[in-house]
C-alpha cells in the first residue's frame, strides 16, 4: 500500500523539489565558501531543471518525473565582478540561500500534512 502512496506524482515530485532544495543549498554553500577564491566560477543546480520539472508533472507521467533529476554545474549565467575572476556575489548567494530555505521549508511542511493524513487514516485518530 505505501508503494502506491510513494509512487503517486505529487509524493515524487515533492522528493525532487526537495532534493533540488539540498542540492541548491550544497551549491550555494560552496559558493560562499570560495567567495574570494580567484577564478571560482558559481555552481548551482542545473538551470532547466525547474522547467522540466514542471512538464513532468503537467505530464502526468511519474516514469517521466522520475526521469528528471537536479545535478550541479556552473552558473554559465553568472560574470566575473571582481578583479580575480570569481563569478560569487555574497548579496546574490543569500538571496538564492533564503529562497531556496522557504521552497525547502514549503516542501517539507507539504509532505509532512500529507504523510499526517496517511498516519490518521492508518490510526483513526486526528492529529
Amino acid at each position: 500500500m505505501l508503494e502506491a502512496i510513494y509512487a503517486r506524482e505529487s509524493y515524487v515530485a515533492l522528493k525532487k523539489t526537495l532534493d533540488a532544495a539540498v542540492l541548491r543549498h550544497q551549491a550555494i554553500s560552496s559558493n560562499l565558501a570560495n567567495l574570494e577564491t580567484p577564478h571560482y566560477k558559481r555552481i548551482d543546480i542545473n538551470a532547466d531543471f525547474d522547467a522540466r520539472l514542471k512538464k513532468a508533472v503537467d505530464s502526468g507521467d511519474v516514469s517521466r518525473l522520475a526521469r528528471v533529476n537536479p545535478q550541479i554545474e556552473v552558473d554559465r549565467t553568472a560574470v566575473p565582478d571582481a578583479l580575480n575572476g570569481n563569478t560569487v556575489k555574497m548579496e546574490d548567494e543569500l538571496l538564492h540561500l533564503q529562497r531556496n530555505t522557504i521552497t525547502h521549508s514549503f516542501a517539507l511542511q507539504v509532505l509532512g500534512r500529507s504523510l499526517n493524513k496517511i498516519k490518521s487514516a492508518i490510526t483513526g485518530r486526528v492529529h
